[in-house]
Protein backbone atom coordinates (compact mmCIF):
# COMPACT_ATOMS: atom_id res chain seq x y z
CA UNK A 1 0.00 0.00 0.00
CA UNK A 2 1.48 3.36 -1.00
CA UNK A 3 1.79 6.22 1.45
CA UNK A 4 -1.08 8.70 1.54
CA UNK A 5 0.20 11.74 -0.43
CA UNK A 6 -0.83 14.23 2.27
CA UNK A 7 -0.37 14.60 6.02
CA UNK A 8 -3.59 16.44 6.74
CA UNK A 9 -6.79 17.44 4.98
CA UNK A 10 -7.02 21.13 4.14
CA UNK A 11 -9.97 22.37 2.08
CA UNK A 12 -7.95 25.05 0.34
CA UNK A 13 -6.45 24.81 -3.13
CA UNK A 14 -4.18 27.23 -4.95
CA UNK A 15 -2.31 27.34 -8.23
CA UNK A 16 -1.96 24.04 -10.07
CA UNK A 17 -3.37 22.12 -7.08
CA UNK A 18 -6.77 23.81 -7.06
CA UNK A 19 -10.00 21.83 -7.39
CA UNK A 20 -13.67 22.59 -6.96
CA UNK A 21 -14.52 19.07 -5.80
CA UNK A 22 -13.47 19.34 -2.15
CA UNK A 23 -12.70 15.91 -0.70
CA UNK A 24 -12.99 14.00 -3.99
CA UNK A 25 -9.16 13.89 -4.45
CA UNK A 26 -9.04 11.64 -1.38
CA UNK A 27 -11.50 9.28 -3.04
CA UNK A 28 -9.53 9.49 -6.29
CA UNK A 29 -6.38 8.48 -4.41
CA UNK A 30 -8.27 5.57 -2.85
CA UNK A 31 -9.51 4.39 -6.27
CA UNK A 32 -6.07 4.47 -7.84
CA UNK A 33 -3.76 3.44 -4.97
CA UNK A 34 -5.88 1.08 -2.88
CA UNK A 35 -8.44 -0.35 -5.31
CA UNK A 36 -6.04 0.08 -8.26
CA UNK A 37 -9.04 0.63 -10.49
CA UNK A 38 -7.01 1.02 -13.67
CA UNK A 39 -5.74 -2.57 -13.43
CA UNK A 40 -9.25 -3.99 -13.81
CA UNK A 41 -9.55 -2.50 -17.31
CA UNK A 42 -6.17 -3.60 -18.68
CA UNK A 43 -7.74 -6.64 -20.43
CA UNK A 44 -10.21 -4.59 -22.50
CA UNK A 45 -9.32 -4.80 -26.19
CA UNK A 46 -11.23 -1.76 -27.48
CA UNK A 47 -9.53 -0.28 -30.55
CA UNK A 48 -10.55 3.17 -31.74
CA UNK A 49 -10.53 3.39 -35.54
CA UNK A 50 -9.40 6.43 -37.47
CA UNK A 51 -10.37 7.52 -40.97
CA UNK A 52 -6.96 6.88 -42.49
CA UNK A 53 -5.72 4.46 -45.11
CA UNK A 54 -3.45 1.61 -44.04
CA UNK A 55 -0.43 3.40 -45.51
CA UNK A 56 -0.72 6.29 -43.06
CA UNK A 57 1.11 5.77 -39.79
CA UNK A 58 -1.31 6.17 -36.90
CA UNK A 59 -0.26 8.23 -33.93
CA UNK A 60 -0.41 6.72 -30.49
CA UNK A 61 -3.61 7.42 -28.60
CA UNK A 62 -3.31 10.09 -25.93
CA UNK A 63 -5.50 7.99 -23.61
CA UNK A 64 -5.30 4.26 -23.05
CA UNK A 65 -8.43 2.14 -22.78
CA UNK A 66 -7.94 1.98 -19.01
CA UNK A 67 -7.58 5.79 -18.91
CA UNK A 68 -10.88 6.21 -20.72
CA UNK A 69 -12.69 3.83 -18.38
CA UNK A 70 -11.36 5.57 -15.27
CA UNK A 71 -12.24 8.99 -16.72
CA UNK A 72 -15.80 7.98 -17.57
CA UNK A 73 -16.31 6.43 -14.12
CA UNK A 74 -15.01 9.63 -12.50
CA UNK A 75 -17.35 11.79 -14.56
CA UNK A 76 -20.27 9.61 -13.51
CA UNK A 77 -19.32 9.77 -9.82
CA UNK A 78 -19.11 13.56 -10.04
CA UNK A 79 -22.62 13.75 -11.47
CA UNK A 80 -21.77 14.54 -15.09
CA UNK A 81 -24.60 12.87 -16.99
CA UNK A 82 -23.79 14.15 -20.51
CA UNK A 83 -20.48 13.65 -22.32
CA UNK A 84 -20.66 17.10 -23.87
CA UNK A 85 -20.32 18.55 -20.38
CA UNK A 86 -17.08 16.78 -19.39
CA UNK A 87 -14.69 19.43 -20.68
CA UNK A 88 -16.82 22.28 -19.31
CA UNK A 89 -16.82 20.83 -15.79
CA UNK A 90 -13.45 19.07 -15.65
CA UNK A 91 -11.39 21.04 -18.16
CA UNK A 92 -9.53 22.95 -15.44
CA UNK A 93 -9.02 19.90 -13.18
CA UNK A 94 -5.56 18.94 -14.44
CA UNK A 95 -4.20 18.02 -10.99
CA UNK A 96 -7.18 15.74 -10.40
CA UNK A 97 -6.73 14.18 -13.85
CA UNK A 98 -3.07 13.49 -13.05
CA UNK A 99 -4.08 11.69 -9.84
CA UNK A 100 -6.26 9.42 -12.00
CA UNK A 101 -3.43 8.72 -14.47
CA UNK A 102 -4.78 11.03 -17.20
CA UNK A 103 -2.75 13.86 -18.75
CA UNK A 104 -5.98 15.89 -18.64
CA UNK A 105 -9.69 15.14 -18.94
CA UNK A 106 -10.79 14.29 -22.47
CA UNK A 107 -13.49 16.06 -24.47
CA UNK A 108 -16.85 14.74 -25.67
CA UNK A 109 -15.64 13.64 -29.11
CA UNK A 110 -12.94 11.43 -27.58
CA UNK A 111 -15.52 9.94 -25.22
CA UNK A 112 -18.00 9.24 -28.02
CA UNK A 113 -15.35 7.66 -30.26
CA UNK A 114 -14.35 5.37 -27.41
CA UNK A 115 -17.92 4.31 -26.53
CA UNK A 116 -18.90 3.84 -30.18
CA UNK A 117 -15.98 1.42 -30.60
CA UNK A 118 -17.54 -1.09 -28.20
CA UNK A 119 -18.78 -4.37 -29.62
CA UNK A 120 -20.46 -7.28 -27.85
CA UNK A 121 -17.16 -8.91 -26.89
CA UNK A 122 -16.05 -5.67 -25.24
CA UNK A 123 -19.21 -5.50 -23.16
CA UNK A 124 -18.48 -9.04 -21.99
CA UNK A 125 -14.93 -8.01 -21.05
CA UNK A 126 -16.30 -5.00 -19.18
CA UNK A 127 -18.81 -7.20 -17.34
CA UNK A 128 -15.98 -9.51 -16.30
CA UNK A 129 -13.96 -6.53 -15.04
CA UNK A 130 -16.98 -5.45 -12.97
CA UNK A 131 -17.31 -8.98 -11.54
CA UNK A 132 -13.60 -9.10 -10.67
CA UNK A 133 -13.90 -5.73 -8.93
CA UNK A 134 -17.00 -6.89 -7.05
CA UNK A 135 -15.37 -10.05 -5.76
CA UNK A 136 -12.14 -8.25 -4.85
CA UNK A 137 -13.72 -5.46 -2.79
CA UNK A 138 -17.44 -6.19 -2.46
CA UNK A 139 -19.47 -7.87 0.26
CA UNK A 140 -22.02 -9.80 -1.81
CA UNK A 141 -19.96 -13.01 -2.08
CA UNK A 142 -19.60 -13.07 1.72
CA UNK A 143 -23.35 -13.48 2.19
CA UNK A 144 -24.00 -16.68 4.18
CA UNK A 145 -27.59 -17.11 2.99
CA UNK A 146 -27.87 -15.89 -0.59
CA UNK A 147 -30.80 -13.45 -0.71
CA UNK A 148 -31.33 -11.68 -4.03
CA UNK A 149 -33.35 -8.50 -4.65
CA UNK A 150 -34.53 -7.96 -8.22
CA UNK A 151 -36.02 -4.69 -9.38
CA UNK A 152 -36.60 -2.87 -12.63
CA UNK A 153 -36.49 0.75 -13.67
CA UNK A 154 -37.23 2.76 -16.80
CA UNK A 155 -34.64 4.97 -18.54
CA UNK A 156 -36.13 7.64 -20.78
CA UNK A 157 -34.21 8.85 -23.84
CA UNK A 158 -34.44 11.98 -25.94
CA UNK A 159 -34.64 10.21 -29.31
CA UNK A 160 -35.25 6.86 -31.00
CA UNK A 161 -31.82 6.84 -32.62
CA UNK A 162 -30.39 4.45 -30.04
CA UNK A 163 -30.76 0.75 -30.64
CA UNK A 164 -33.94 -0.73 -29.12
CA UNK A 165 -34.94 2.59 -27.57
CA UNK A 166 -38.66 2.48 -28.30
CA UNK A 167 -41.86 3.80 -26.81
CA UNK A 168 -43.03 1.39 -24.14
CA UNK A 169 -44.12 1.35 -20.52
CA UNK A 170 -42.94 4.71 -19.24
CA UNK A 171 -44.91 5.88 -16.22
CA UNK A 172 -42.78 8.98 -15.57
CA UNK A 173 -42.54 10.24 -19.17
CA UNK A 174 -45.36 8.62 -21.20
CA UNK A 175 -44.67 8.48 -24.93
CA UNK A 176 -40.92 8.89 -24.57
CA UNK A 177 -38.65 6.18 -26.02
CA UNK A 178 -36.98 4.25 -23.25
CA UNK A 179 -35.15 1.18 -22.02
CA UNK A 180 -36.27 -1.26 -19.34
CA UNK A 181 -33.45 -2.14 -16.96
CA UNK A 182 -33.72 -5.13 -14.61
CA UNK A 183 -31.08 -5.35 -11.89
CA UNK A 184 -30.30 -8.00 -9.27
CA UNK A 185 -28.71 -6.99 -5.95
CA UNK A 186 -27.04 -8.93 -3.15
CA UNK A 187 -26.27 -6.88 -0.03
CA UNK A 188 -26.95 -3.74 -2.04
CA UNK A 189 -24.38 -4.60 -4.73
CA UNK A 190 -25.27 -5.12 -8.39
CA UNK A 191 -24.52 -8.74 -9.26
CA UNK A 192 -26.52 -9.14 -12.50
CA UNK A 193 -28.37 -6.88 -14.90
CA UNK A 194 -30.18 -6.83 -18.22
CA UNK A 195 -31.00 -3.83 -20.41
CA UNK A 196 -33.98 -4.35 -22.71
CA UNK A 197 -36.11 -2.51 -25.25
CA UNK A 198 -38.68 -0.14 -23.79
CA UNK A 199 -41.63 -2.37 -24.67
CA UNK A 200 -40.21 -5.50 -22.97
CA UNK A 201 -41.91 -6.93 -19.90
CA UNK A 202 -39.77 -7.36 -16.80
CA UNK A 203 -40.85 -11.03 -16.77
CA UNK A 204 -38.61 -11.68 -19.79
CA UNK A 205 -35.12 -11.39 -18.20
CA UNK A 206 -35.96 -13.05 -14.88
CA UNK A 207 -34.55 -16.50 -15.66
CA UNK A 208 -31.48 -15.00 -17.34
CA UNK A 209 -30.74 -12.91 -14.24
CA UNK A 210 -31.02 -15.99 -12.02
CA UNK A 211 -28.69 -17.83 -14.41
CA UNK A 212 -26.11 -15.01 -14.23
CA UNK A 213 -26.16 -15.13 -10.42
CA UNK A 214 -25.83 -18.91 -10.33
CA UNK A 215 -22.80 -18.62 -12.60
CA UNK A 216 -21.06 -16.14 -10.30
CA UNK A 217 -21.79 -17.52 -6.84
CA UNK A 218 -20.85 -20.90 -5.43
CA UNK A 219 -23.78 -20.72 -3.00
CA UNK A 220 -27.34 -21.76 -3.83
CA UNK A 221 -29.89 -18.96 -4.10
CA UNK A 222 -32.23 -19.27 -1.11
CA UNK A 223 -34.61 -16.31 -1.41
CA UNK A 224 -35.54 -13.89 -4.17
CA UNK A 225 -37.34 -10.66 -3.30
CA UNK A 226 -39.24 -8.99 -6.16
CA UNK A 227 -42.49 -7.29 -7.09
CA UNK A 228 -45.48 -8.88 -8.77
CA UNK A 229 -44.49 -7.73 -12.24
CA UNK A 230 -41.99 -10.58 -12.53
CA UNK A 231 -44.58 -13.30 -11.96
CA UNK A 232 -45.73 -15.68 -14.66
CA UNK A 233 -46.59 -19.36 -14.62
CA UNK A 234 -43.28 -20.13 -16.34
CA UNK A 235 -41.20 -18.11 -13.87
CA UNK A 236 -43.00 -19.58 -10.85
CA UNK A 237 -42.39 -23.11 -12.11
CA UNK A 238 -38.75 -22.17 -12.78
CA UNK A 239 -38.20 -21.03 -9.19
CA UNK A 240 -40.04 -24.08 -7.83
CA UNK A 241 -37.74 -26.48 -9.67
CA UNK A 242 -34.71 -24.65 -8.25
CA UNK A 243 -36.12 -24.64 -4.72
CA UNK A 244 -36.01 -20.84 -4.52
CA UNK A 245 -38.35 -19.10 -2.07
CA UNK A 246 -40.01 -15.86 -3.16
CA UNK A 247 -40.84 -12.83 -1.04
CA UNK A 248 -43.12 -10.28 -2.65
CA UNK A 249 -45.72 -7.65 -1.82
CA UNK A 250 -49.45 -7.84 -2.40
CA UNK A 251 -52.29 -5.39 -1.98
CA UNK A 252 -53.89 -5.62 1.44
CA UNK A 253 -57.45 -5.39 0.04
CA UNK A 254 -56.73 -8.33 -2.29
CA UNK A 255 -55.51 -10.45 0.62
CA UNK A 256 -58.57 -9.60 2.73
CA UNK A 257 -60.86 -10.51 -0.18
CA UNK A 258 -59.51 -14.08 -0.38
CA UNK A 259 -61.23 -17.00 1.29
CA UNK A 260 -59.34 -18.48 4.27
CA UNK A 261 -58.88 -21.85 2.56
CA UNK A 262 -57.21 -20.17 -0.41
CA UNK A 263 -54.75 -18.30 1.80
CA UNK A 264 -53.93 -21.46 3.75
CA UNK A 265 -52.88 -23.18 0.52
CA UNK A 266 -50.46 -20.41 -0.47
Amino acid sequence: MSKIPFDEIVLKFTGDNKTKFGLFPIFAWYMMEIVKLEQFFKKLTVKRKRNHSQSVQRRKHKYTTANMCVGLITANILGISRLWNIRNVLGTEKALANMLGLPEFFDQSTGHIFLNSFQECHFQQLAQAATDLLFAFGESHRQDVLVVDIDSTTHSLESRQREKAVVGYNKIKPGKPCYQWSVAFVRGEVVAQKLMAGDTSCKAPFQELIGQIKGKFAKTISIVRLDGGYFSAENLEFTRTLGIQIITTERYDWIMAQKPEILSNR
